[in-house]
């Protein structure tokens, strides 16, 4: 059985059909959190969650589409939510409202940012440099999957792995290509990969929905 792992979707419509393409021989898709924000087809991709069953978790734009609060969020991010808190339809506001901090399976726990029982867990990052890494999977006791950081990486301990597929929306490593990655349980293995998608595409259609350019300038070089 083969699982798909993706994160920080980030309402790139664009790029997400890319990676679905690749992820079509996937028992399932599961998804690290922040299925919206920043880019304008938030509704168009939460259709697609729906329709295919895509399991997420929540992540901190997820959370501040559906409560209203931005404090968290920075000048571009409160831009795009207030956008999208104003124009997503009442059917997907209410899937987004329906999504867990935690996701389990027999192999590896997910989470968005941190593994935690309360908001934390969409409010912190594991960077790959995280000193606390092995203790997560020491309490975890099983592999842990994250998002948050943008950041596609995998750091083992003890045959346990903390992974993060990076970001298929806005990846933030430097490398424009939407990132993700597949789980085969078999092997109990995580493979990391990446695929290029239309840019130029995006870029025209934050230009159309009176978004900052700057989010659409950003996803060429990677940051």
């Amino acid at each position: 059985m083969k699982i798909g792992i993706i994160s920080d979707i980030h309402s790139n419509l664009v790029a997400l059909e890319r990676v679905l393409e690749r992820l079509e021989g996937c028992d399932e898709i599961i998804c690290a959190g922040d299925v919206v924000g920043y880019y304008p087809y938030f509704n168009e991709v939460v259709e697609i969650f729906r329709k295919e069953r895509i399991y997420s978790v929540l992540g901190n734009h997820d959370y501040s589409i559906i409560t209203g609060d931005f404090s968290e969020l920075d000048t571009y991010g409160k831009i795009s939510a207030g956008y999208i808190r104003k124009n997503i339809e009442e059917k997907n506001l209410s899937w987004l409202e329906n999504l867990p901090l935690k996701l389990e399976t027999g192999r590896f726990n997910v989470y968005h940012g941190i593994p935690a029982d309360s908001l934390d867990a969409i409010k912190l990052h594991v960077f790959p440099t995280f000193p606390l890494i092995e203790k997560i999977l020491e309490v975890e006791g099983k592999s842990v999957v994250v998002g948050h950081t943008h950041i596609q990486f995998m750091k083992e301990h003890r045959n346990f792995r903390v992974v993060n597929p990076g970001s298929v929306g806005q990846p933030r490593d430097g490398d424009s290509r939407a990132c993700y990655a597949i789980y085969d349980t078999e092997r109990d293995s995580f493979k990391l990969d990446r695929v290029a998608y239309n840019i130029d595409e995006v870029y025209l259609e934050v230009h159309r929905a009176g978004l900052p350019h700057i989010l659409a300038i950003r996803l060429y070089e990677g940051v």
